[in-house]
């Protein structure tokens, strides 16, 4: 029934989708030289023995599955892993790790195949795996109905899309009673998905806890510090449209009492770099871009206060210049992101108000005293003196922002051990494993 009313939905929809798709082709959104992976033709021969596929959306879920991933090599150094994720901005991540990987097996990289009778047909007969594994709530009707051993990982329904599924329930029940195995995040996870048809549910972790540290070129690093001349930065990570106008408006909360203060946007987008800047030159005037091959300047009539980072996978270089981090989609009601990357760097963060996409994690961390979350219902002014007035120590205080690294240093390798268990489940599902 499930899969009947997909494809009649499908099928009403089919001019739809079409249009869709060749706007996201002519806007660059996929890559026109690998579009016959989406279509389900793969043109790569698939490798002897057993072969596991690892499906992740995109940049989050590939960079959580990656510490499963050198687990799985570890214990066996020749398994053939495939790769997939459905955006372009995840095919870099991935391409950008597989090299790290242990183990001396092939590892193939593909476009997840659309959500069509006829590609996930050609990509399972081409494929064959042995074993599917899908990561987080990133599963298609198509998809999973087709899929060998599906095991799902990482798996969590937030408050705020637990009522959307109840009212779908019908739709749901039969894919998620496919998985095998369900490795949930937490118990309240277990219970919700248990309850929506999954079968053998049980708590695994989260597996963000056990993801690397985001990779840097510790050239551009040295770079940078030395342009910098010791200047106290503040990093405004992976910002939407809406946020670039308030954190220019944090910088200059801060810069009376932090005169050579430094602001770094992120952009989330890198495309935006221009939009990004524009927007925070509505309060500040010294605003430069990377995008543009530019450095900031310290001093004189050129010296810049904001810098807008519009590149793509440079995170991990301005998390390390940081002093303190404030996560970006919190400021406006995106549900933020990821706060553990600056944390496993030891960098002080905070957020705004709207973390709801890390309500799994966010209470654990600000119970431990390891994050700082802006409370919800105040005017946008009101946040903003907030977090003003909670970074700044960090930038001041060199007592209180040692204290903070130090607390997380001793704090954050205590939360991991996901991906073992998450490894452990997959094998289980390999023939003769």
């Amino acid at each position: 029934m499930t899969l009947f009313a997909y494809r009649l939905l499908k099928f009403i929809l089919a001019p739809l989708i079409f249009i869709l798709m060749l706007w996201r082709v002519l806007r660059g959104r996929e890559q026109r030289e690998l579009f016959h992976e989406r279509l389900g033709r793969p043109d790569t021969p698939r490798p002897s023995g057993p072969l596991v596929w690892v499906h992740g959306a995109s940049v989050g879920e590939v960079v959580s599955y990656f510490p499963v991933l050198h687990r799985l090599r570890e214990l066996r150094p020749g398994l053939p892993l495939l790769l997939t994720t459905g955006t372009s901005t995840g095919r870099n991540i991935m391409a950008k790790r597989v090299p790290q990987l242990p183990g001396t097996g092939p590892v193939i990289m593909q476009y997840a195949p659309l959500d069509t009778s006829s590609a996930a047909a050609g990509f399972f007969a081409h494929w064959k795996p042995d074993v599917s594994v899908f990561v987080e709530s990133d599963f298609w009707p198509e998809l999973l109905a087709r899929a060998p051993r599906p095991v799902l990982l990482n798996g969590r329904i937030s408050n705020r899309s637990w009522p959307r599924y109840q009212k779908w329930g019908w739709f749901f029940r039969p894919l998620l009673a496919r998985f095998v195995r369900v490795l949930a995040q937490s118990e309240v996870d277990v219970q919700r998905l248990t309850k929506l048809g999954a079968r053998q549910a049980e708590v695994g972790g989260n597996l963000k806890y056990d993801a690397p540290p985001l990779p840097v070129d510790n050239a551009a690093v040295e770079k940078f510090r030395a342009a910098l001349q010791g200047r106290p930065v503040l990093v405004a990570a992976s910002t939407h449209p809406g946020e670039e106008e308030q954190f220019a408006q944090l910088h200059m909360l801060l810069k009376p009492s932090v005169p050579e203060l430094l602001t770094v946007i992120v952009p989330r987008h890198p495309h935006r770099g221009t939009q990004a800047a524009n927007a925070a030159q509505r309060f500040v005037k010294a605003v430069k871009r990377r995008g543009l091959g530019e450095m900031p300047v310290v001093g004189g009539a050129r010296h810049t206060d904001v810098f807008v980072a519009d590149t793509l996978g440079e995170l991990g270089l301005w998390y390390r210049l940081a002093r303190v981090v404030v996560m970006g989609g919190s400021l406006v009601k995106h549900g933020g992101h990821n706060p553990l990357e600056p944390l496993k760097l030891n960098v002080p963060t905070c957020t705004g108000p709207y973390m709801d996409n890390f309500a799994d994690m966010v209470p654990d961390l600000t119970a431990a005293g390891l994050l700082t979350v802006m409370p919800k219902g105040q005017p946008e002014l009101a946040t903003r003196e907030a977090l003003a007035k909670a970074v700044k120590p960090y930038l001041t205080d060199d007592a209180v922002h040692t204290a903070q690294q130090q607390k997380l240093w001793a704090e954050m390798p205590k939360r991991g051990g996901s991906a073992e268990k998450a490894a452990q489940a997959i094998l289980s599902q390999l023939p003769h494993a």
